[in-house]
């Protein structure tokens, strides 16, 4: 079972902005944001030689056949 609603006395259901804040901010002079980062001047890459028995192919994807679906039942005895 639902309770009753709520009473709102009217006039009391409308909602306002909040008022804005009393204070001001005020940046003077040149921010410099900056990060240092190390990079390597020679970047080396290698590759693993490729083992002497690799791995078979995936097979193909198929859709598969059509079938026939088939439900048993049993009663038990009583």
């Amino acid at each position: 079972m639902q309770s009753a609603p709520q009473l709102i006395p009217a006039g009391v259901d409308v909602t306002v902005p909040a008022p804005l804040p009393a204070r001001v901010t005020a940046s003077v002079g040149l921010l410099v944001n900056v990060a240092e980062t190390a990079v390597a001047a020679v970047i080396v890459t290698t590759h693993v030689p490729v083992p002497v028995q690799p791995p078979p192919d995936q097979p193909a994807n198929v859709e598969p056949t059509a079938a026939v679906a088939v439900s048993v039942t049993v009663v038990p005895r009583s």
